[in-house]
């Protein structure tokens, strides 16, 4: 009976822009509801909860899309460039969703290390009948390899922060390499590939497994520097730098402007405790134009 109303209150107010009344009703109802809500945005629609540790509440909280203006500057991308995209670290779908229901003649590569959040995807590509979404539910790294996995969200500060973990009693996953992925035709790239990248601190040891691609392909990466990618790399700061030059790679902030190696590493660094990232930034080893 509560979800039926709450989701009455969501339909009501989730276009207009005075959002007041709903945000009194959000704060109300939030601990009370059990189940998935339907958030319907224009061209497609998503199960979001309104549990805390869900990053699906983000968007029942406010009513509005995950991370808007980067799907924005991705599809201009891809229109522009005819390219492919690769969504690794897609979670429910934020990325992958709006992007399938845009360009429906293409496939979209989906890729997780979380059952939660592949089961999360699949319900979501029910939801809006998308047919052009390929998803693998397996880790990205720097080799081919086995680690033990906790996608116990509770566990973590962070909504959505999944997490390879130590602890052998956690399900043991596979981890490949994208260089793999492609060599075997699990995804088949365009010319012009965008990647969007959220790996929770893994995404350095990713880039590392996509040596082969950086030389076949005119690639975009929408990154996220986080301090977890200091922990996962025994001497990142040197490594990135190194890697970021080895691979001829640019680096650009989301208005498309350059930016340093060493200025995004020594931003990293002084990055203070209350604080995980310093946001999302580009990585691209050919000069596009947007």
């Amino acid at each position: 009976m509560l979800n039926n109303i709450f989701q009455l209150i969501i339909n009501k107010y989730i276009n207009k822009k005075n959002k007041f009344f709903y945000y009194f009703y959000f704060a109300f109802f939030k601990n009370l509801i059990k189940s998935k809500l339907i958030i319907s945005f224009k061209n497609y629609k998503f199960y979001a909860s309104t549990q805390k540790k869900d990053l699906s509440r983000w968007m029942v909280k406010n009513l509005s899309q995950w991370d808007k203006k980067n799907i924005q500057k991705i599809v201009r991308l891809i229109k522009k460039y005819k390219s492919t995209f690769v969504d690794c670290g897609c979670n429910f779908g934020a990325y992958s969703i709006p992007i399938a229901k845009k360009f429906k003649k293409d496939i979209i590569y989906s890729i997780d290390a979380s059952d939660i959040a592949i089961e999360d995807l699949k319900k979501n590509i029910e939801l809006n009948k998308i047919k052009n979404i390929k998803y693998f539910n397996l880790g990205i790294g720097a080799k081919n390899t086995t680690k033990y996995f906790d996608d116990d969200i509770n566990k973590y500060n962070n909504s959505g922060s999944y997490r390879f973990v130590k602890n052998k009693t956690k399900k043991k996953i596979k981890l490949f390499k994208l260089d793999y992925l492609l060599e075997k035709k699990l995804i088949k790239l365009k010319k012009n590939v965008i990647i969007k990248m959220d790996l929770e601190g893994y995404d350095f040891l990713a880039l590392k497994g996509m040596k082969k691609i950086f030389k076949k392909f005119n690639v975009i990466i929408f990154f996220e520097f986080s301090k977890i990618l200091i922990k996962n790399s025994k001497n990142f700061h040197l490594e990135f730098i190194n890697f970021i030059k080895k691979n001829k790679l640019n680096l650009y902030d989301l208005h498309f402007k350059r930016k340093k190696a060493k200025e995004l590493v020594y931003l990293l660094k002084k990055i203070d405790n209350n604080n995980e990232t310093i946001g999302d930034f580009i990585i691209s080893n050919w000069k596009f134009k947007i």
